[in-house]
């Protein structure tokens, strides 16, 4: 009997779950969202009695939910003097570099200078084959040494009455046609001569002697020392802040040098394509321009913001959420959150509009905590 009876509680599970299986795959699209619906509401009532029963508990023992505070870092911020800057990429450039190139056409038959070295203005870097100008220069000078003398002579006749007009102007036309022609011969001799037209430095040679030099051929590129400037491209939007003489920070990288100097001039042409305009800076100390070099980076940072009063926090403290931007400051050892706004940034710090001078900012381990939760003040930055 006991068997059969359990034969049959058996085969009654197994259609009982083939039955509930069955009624499973056929239900229909509309129970099922009917279902889905009931179970939201019972879990929104459920989650309401939580609520309830939690309150009611925290009525009754103030102790509960409270966790061990958590030790976080902090400072206590105070007025002071905060400038933002903007940061533009530039190049170093010389105005006074440039290519000298022969006059004549002759061979090279000395140079004077070496790469590097530093030149005067006037110095002669270079001398061309110019054998024959000198001779034809050594026999004009011959010639007007006679003429010159037949002239004197003529000159002091005709000043006594005694030689003829025709003979005078004639002595006189040739001392001054050989004067001419010698002043000629001499530009002529000095034109095979490369002269340093300022002082600077040898930045390049690029001919040898034996070679043939003439005009439009390179032979000495020459670098002035002391016209260096440093160029960048400013967006059109920041015309309002890039002034004449207004102060900026300079940064050379390649050389580690930093230095303050002012915007000597502001370009009043807009570049169509990039929309940018041009700022020079050639403020810059003298100790630093022997160093610098043509078309090296430098980075030019412009104030853009000035406030003298402003409460200044780490960037990293400033946190962003769907309800705005807030840091978090202790109250009693109890977090709470206060909304700021960003006033402007430099580097790792920003000064922001919402707090009060003396307001305990947390800076360290901020983003890991909730309205209300208790901290521990251990680390003063």
């Amino acid at each position: 009997m006991r068997k059969l009876i359990t034969v049959f509680v058996g085969l009654t599970l197994i259609m009982s779950c083939q039955s509930h299986s069955k009624s499973g795959n056929s239900t229909s699209l509309e129970e099922k969202k009917k279902r889905l619906q009931k179970l939201r509401q019972d879990l929104l009532k459920l989650q309401n009695e939580i609520a309830e029963l939690e309150q009611a508990i925290k009525a009754e023992d103030k102790s509960y939910g409270q966790h061990k505070p958590v030790a976080v870092g902090y400072i206590v911020v105070r007025p002071q003097f905060f400038t933002s800057f903007l940061q533009f990429q530039g190049t170093v450039d010389n105005k006074q570099v440039i290519t000298l190139t022969g006059k004549i056409m002759a061979p090279v038959t000395r140079i004077y200078v070496q790469e590097g070295h530093k030149v005067a203005a006037g110095q002669v870097l270079l001398e061309q084959e110019a054998e024959v100008l000198r001779r034809n220069l050594a026999e004009v000078r011959t010639r007007l040494e006679l003429a010159t003398t037949l002239y004197e002579k003529q000159k002091k006749l005709y000043e006594e009455g005694i030689g003829a007009e025709v003979q005078y102007l004639t002595a006189k036309n040739n001392k001054e046609a050989l004067e001419a022609t010698v002043a000629t011969l001499e530009e002529q001799l000095r034109n095979a001569q490369i002269r340093a037209p300022f002082p600077g430095k040898v930045d390049a040679i690029q001919i040898r002697v034996g070679e043939m030099l003439g005009p439009g051929i390179p032979a000495i590129r020459l670098a002035s020392t002391g016209q260096w400037e440093i160029r960048a491209e400013i967006p059109e939007s920041y015309l309002e802040i890039a002034r004449p003489g207004k102060r900026v920070e300079v940064h050379v990288p390649d050389l580690a040098l930093s230095f303050e100097g002012r915007i000597s001039t502001v370009s009043e042409n807009i570049n169509p394509l990039s929309r940018t305009f041009s700022i020079i800076v050639r403020d810059i100390p003298p100790a630093y321009s022997t160093q610098l070099r043509p078309n090296l980076i430098a980075y030019v940072r412009l104030p853009e913001k000035e406030i003298p009063q402003a409460l200044v926090v780490p960037t990293d403290a400033i946190q962003f959420q769907d309800e705005g931007t807030f840091v978090y400051v202790s109250q009693g050892g109890v977090a709470h959150k206060r909304a700021v706004s960003v006033l402007g940034t430099q580097g790792i710090y920003s000064a922001v509009k919402g707090l009060n001078p003396g307001d305990t900012v947390i800076t360290v381990g901020a983003s890991l905590l909730t309205e209300g939760q208790h901290v521990l003040l251990s680390l003063n930055q």
